[in-house]
C-alpha cells in the first residue's frame, strides 16, 4: 500500500512538473511474465533448474522414507528393547532427523544451494532483459517502464505503450545474432 502511494506520488509529482514545462511525459510497461515465458532462453533455465530440484527433492525423499522406517522399526520393537538398544535406535533416528534437517537447509533452504544456483543462472538473463528494455526505451524516448507482472500495479494501460513485444523481439534477435 505504502509502495504504491509512493508510486502514485512520484507519478503525480513527474506529471505536474511536466505540465509546468508544457512538455510531455511518456510512459511504458512491459510484463515480464510474458517475456520469460516466451524467451527460450528462460524455459531452458528453467527446466535445468526444476530437473535440479526435482534432484534435491528426491533425495531428501528417500531419506525422509529411511527416517520414517527406521521410526516404525523402533515403535514396534520398544517394548522388547533393553535399556541400551533403545538408546542405540533413538539416537541413530535423531541422528537421520539432524540429516534430513541440514540437507534441507543446504539444499533448498533460502541461503541454499537451489537458491544460490537459481541466482547464479538468472541473474545474467535479468541483465540482458534489463538491458533490452532500456534500449527499446530510449528507442520510443520514453521516460518512464513499469512491469506489469511486478509489485507496482497497473490499473489501466493503453496498448500503444506495451512494449513488451519489442523487447522480447530485441532479446531474440539479439541471441540469434550472437
Amino acid at each position: 500500500m505504502r509502495k504504491n502511494f509512493f508510486v502514485l506520488a512520484l507519478i503525480l509529482f513527474f506529471t505536474s512538473a511536466v505540465f509546468a514545462q508544457q512538455a510531455t511525459i511518456r510512459i511504458g510497461y512491459v510484463d515480464s511474465g510474458v517475456i520469460l515465458q516466451q524467451l527460450p532462453e528462460a524455459q531452458k533455465i528453467q527446466r535445468e533448474l526444476d530437473n535440479l530440484l526435482q534432484k534435491y527433492q528426491s533425495e531428501l525423499d528417500k531419506m525422509v522414507k529411511t527416517y520414517q522406517s527406521k521410526l516404525d522399526e523402533y515403535q514396534k520393537k520398544e517394548a522388547m528393547l533393553n535399556p541400551q538398544a533403545k538408546e542405540s535406535m533413538q539416537r541413530e533416528i535423531m541422528e537421520l532427523e539432524q540429516k534430513i534437517f541440514e540437507y534441507r537447509n543446504q539444499k533448498l533452504g533460502p541461503q541454499g544451494e537451489f537458491e544460490q544456483e537459481r541466482e547464479k543462472r538468472l541473474k545474467p538473463l535479468r541483465d540482458k532483459i534489463i538491458d533490452a528494455i532500456e534500449e527499446v526505451a530510449r528507442e520510443e524516448k520514453l521516460n518512464f517502464v513499469f512491469d506489469k507482472a511486478g509489485d507496482v500495479i497497473l490499473l489501466y494501460a493503453d496498448k500503444q505503450f506495451d512494449i513488451t513485444f519489442k523487447v522480447l523481439d530485441k532479446l531474440t534477435r539479439g541471441s540469434k545474432s550472437k
